[in-house]
């Protein structure tokens, strides 16, 4: 995890400071901007948990990392709905792209996946601040409706952060296959920071302003 954490620093906060999350971590970002974003999120986070359930069947240490209570594609279905947006959103280019990149990791080297499920999984970290700015932008109820992708865990995000760190590093991995899963990670936040960059191409991105 140490590795990890170093070795996609610049990654990370080039991501952060990319223009549609500083927007989204703003209130920012209009509801149909950000309903377009859940729905790539939804194609990613499908695509990656069904080679994430096939890596467990062969690596079944594995499934100490990813089981079922770390599924985010059940929240993002509900935060869809919430939005009245339809699931099966058509992927942008750069969802296109990583979405290729998944598979060819599940081929070639599916331990590497999980530097993406530390990157997706890591997003969590931040979520009760961004859950407040969409509640405040979107006047969303208080009973979690609309923020559930963002804010999966609620009081319990520190405690499950620490759990998957504690269960990643006890995989027997080798050195070769912590190069893989961090070069990985890196690429997974280059991506999510091109998935954004494609939706500010769209219309209706920004939160209207006040009356």
């Amino acid at each position: 995890m140490a590795t990890l954490k170093t070795a996609t620093a610049e990654h990370h906060h080039r991501a952060e400071k990319h223009e549609f999350q500083q927007m989204m971590v703003r209130g920012a970002l209009s509801r149909e901007a950000y309903a377009e974003w859940l729905g790539q999120m939804l194609l990613v986070h499908r695509g990656l948990e069904e080679h994430l359930a096939r890596l467990v069947s062969s690596h079944p240490a594995v499934g100490a990392v990813f089981n079922d209570d770390r599924r985010k594609v059940p929240f993002l279905l509900d935060d869809l709905a919430f939005y009245q947006a339809r699931p099966d959103t058509v992927p942008v280019p750069a969802t296109s792209r990583f979405l290729a990149y998944l598979d060819t990791l599940a081929a070639t080297s599916p331990l590497a996946l999980l530097g993406v499920f530390y990157v997706l999984e890591g997003s969590t970290n931040g979520a009760r601040f961004i859950a407040r700015r969409l509640r405040t932008a979107y006047d969303l109820p208080t009973d979690g409706g609309g923020a559930a992708y963002v804010d999966p865990y609620g009081d319990d995000q520190p405690r499950r952060w620490q759990e998957f760190k504690d269960e990643m590093e006890q995989l027997a991995l080798t050195e070769a296959e912590v190069r893989t899963i961090t070069q990985a990670a890196q690429e997974t936040f280059d991506a999510i920071g091109a998935v954004g960059g494609d939706l500010l191409a769209h219309a209706h991105r920004v939160v209207p302003p006040p009356n």
